[in-house]
């Protein structure tokens, strides 16, 4: 009998031990271009005391992925020498588990710093960017090509500006 209780509490917690915690996987994207963003650093760090857990790099392909995370609440910074740092917040981890993001990074300009001229030098012919429901006023200004629509849903890294020569949002 004591044979078998040993063997079912060496059983138990062998399995224990596989039990998986959660993973992290995502891919980086350039916020001007879409191309992929490689050899970006993130940082995985534990809110509950600011404590980083985990650096890797995005790869060639702009992909990342954290493994093994134990179950709790994370940010990830994103970060690149000459670019602004990005936060993507309150990631939320359970056993068992893959989260999937997308992130648009860098952000050359950063939200509160974008400037009235364009990535390639020029400041001609660069016009502002609207985003929300346009009203009757905000149309017209876009037939008149004085405002670029950017669409109802914005986030921390949504482009300021579009250059009508480059064709580009920044």
């Amino acid at each position: 009998m004591k044979r078998h209780f040993f063997f079912t509490l060496l059983l138990i917690l062998g399995l224990s031990g596989f039990s998986q915690n959660g993973m992290i996987k995502g891919i980086v994207r350039h916020g001007i271009t879409s191309e992929y963003s490689p050899f970006i650093n993130i940082d995985l760090v534990r809110i509950s005391d600011g404590k980083t857990i985990h650096r890797t790099n995005s790869d060639t392909v702009g992909k990342f992925e954290f493994h093994n995370i134990p179950k709790e609440d994370y940010d990830l910074n994103f970060y690149f020498l000459g670019y602004h740092p990005y936060k993507f917040e309150q990631v939320t981890v359970v056993k068992d588990s893959t989260i999937y993001l997308f992130i648009n990074f860098p952000c050359p300009n950063g939200k509160k710093s974008a400037k009235k001229k364009c990535p390639f030098g020029h400041r001609d012919k660069i016009i502002p960017i609207s985003y929300g429901f346009p009203s009757e006023k905000g149309l017209k200004k876009a037939e008149q090509g004085k405002v670029e629509l950017g669409g109802c849903i914005v986030t921390d890294c949504d482009p300021k500006w579009y250059c009508k020569t480059h064709k580009i949002r920044y």
